[in-house]
């Protein structure tokens, strides 16, 4: 028997038809493999740049979003929707680390703001893992990321964040106002969101807004060509930036009723000094930073460099007054309102220091108390002015011809006087600006 085994196995060995079919067999096993890796490999690749299509749009359209209302949950939900509109839910996808069977859709893109520089940035990533077209061969992970960023676009020096007002920023009377260098931007919609009545004159380095420009008969001077109508709004540039809280109230009592409101004389001014009942001429009572509630000042006043929170009432500079208040920050919280009249003179620079360096004047963000900020010749304010929920803010320079180092930031604004603003202020407002949107472009 075992002969017949040995004589058979021979004859198949011989016969060249076995020999062939054999080797056939053996020579498919690396073909097929390779073809399965070729096959593999041009799918993988082909739903990788459909990723990273995907994810370029999704990455752009949600920086276009978030630039413009500053809405972070509404640009994620339009970068999923680009994405997943471009990349598409294709069968042969499965959600990463997931057991289930649930749709591609169900793994959100994800989404990240940040800054690069002065330009705001967005980063959009994701990843799935890729089953192999034939069996035995391992899954495959195809991960992606898009980089897209804004470049600031021409700087403001004023803007009007109300999406609505008639004349939300506004050059009343004969006033005259200078912004050469910057620019005047209103997220007003309405046909006369930034006005100019007849006899007032406006020379800006341009006007943008969400709505029309009204100038008839007035003096408009642009270094642009034209006024810019009809454009995306600005989101409110210092939204994230965080209010201080109040504390104990620093007593008045002793600095001199002739000086602040609620003061009395001949007792000790908040630690600094001890007001005398019949003080000299040219006397001058120093206050400290700290919580006040409300702050009237009617004489020669002092103010130490540092934060000054006004509680409740107003800040008031009275006629006749003379303030000095060099590297102070004014927080006006919990409907504390602002009155600076023209009668007073004052010299106002902002801190340089903390999370508020270059704002001279902040409102809270649910306070909307009009303010009147009226300089003089004899006047000096600069930095910041940050009441993003004030009606309205009517401004009136000390119409210096050099410019002074300016912003403003209000729901309207409303120019009542003689105004002229620099541009090269970095140093005054530690570096913050309010730019306009700019190109968007891809960095990854």
């Amino acid at each position: 028997m075992l002969s017949n085994l040995k004589t058979g196995f021979v004859r198949f060995l011989k016969d060249e038809n076995g020999n062939f079919a054999v080797m056939t067999a053996l020579a498919l096993i690396p073909l097929l493999t390779g073809a399965s890796i070729a096959i593999n490999l041009a799918r993988i690749n082909l739903e990788a740049a459909k990723m990273q299509d995907g994810l370029d749009a999704a990455a752009i359209s949600a920086l276009k979003v978030y630039g413009d209302d500053g809405d972070e949950a509404t640009a994620k939900d339009l970068a999923n929707k680009t994405f997943f509109a471009n990349f598409g839910t294709p069968e042969i996808v499965d959600e990463l680390g997931s057991e289930s069977s649930a749709p591609v859709a169900s793994n959100a893109v994800n989404l990240a703001f940040g800054s690069l520089g002065v330009e705001t940035t967005a980063t959009a990533t994701y990843q799935h893992k890729y089953p192999p077209l034939f069996f035995g061969l391992r899954p495959y992970t195809i991960d992606r990321v898009s980089v897209a960023a804004r470049m600031p676009g021409r700087e403001a020096c004023m803007l009007a964040l109300s999406s609505t007002a008639t004349r939300a920023f506004e050059v009343s009377g004969s006033a005259t106002v200078d912004t050469s260098g910057c620019t005047i931007t209103s997220n007003s919609t309405d046909p006369q969101s930034i006005y100019l009545n007849g006899s007032a004159t406006l020379k800006t380095e341009c006007l943008y807004t969400a709505g029309k420009v009204s100038a008839t008969l007035a003096h408009l001077t642009l270094a642009c060509p034209k006024a810019v109508e009809e454009v995306a709004p600005i989101r409110d540039p210092f939204l994230s930036k965080k209010m201080p809280t109040t504390g104990s109230w620093v007593s008045l009592a002793g600095c001199g009723q002739n000086f602040v409101g609620g003061g009395s004389g001949n007792g000790d001014c908040n630690g600094t000094s001890r007001t005398p009942n019949n003080p000299p001429a040219g006397y001058t009572v120093e206050l400290k930073p700290g919580t006040y509630g409300g702050l009237e000042i009617k004489g020669k006043v002092l103010l130490r460099p540092g934060s000054y929170i006004i509680d409740g009432n107003p800040l008031k500079f009275a006629s006749q007054s003379v303030i000095t208040a060099e590297g102070v920050t004014f927080f006006l919280l919990n409907g504390a309102q602002l009155d600076i009249h023209g009668g007073s003179t004052f010299k106002v620079t902002p801190s340089l220091m903390g999370d508020w360096a270059g704002f001279s004047i902040v409102a809270a963000r649910n306070n909307t108390a009009t303010a009147t900020i009226n300089g003089n010749s004899a006047s000096s304010l600069a930095g910041i002015i940050y009441m993003p929920a004030s009606k309205e803010i009517q401004y009136a320079g000390s119409g210096s011809t050099s410019g002074e180092c300016v912003r403003i930031v209000a729901q309207e604004i409303t120019m009542i006087g003689n105004s002229s603003f620099k541009l090269d202020c970095k140093a005054t407002l530690a570096n913050n600006t309010i730019n306009n949107p700019g190109a968007i472009r891809l960095l990854r």
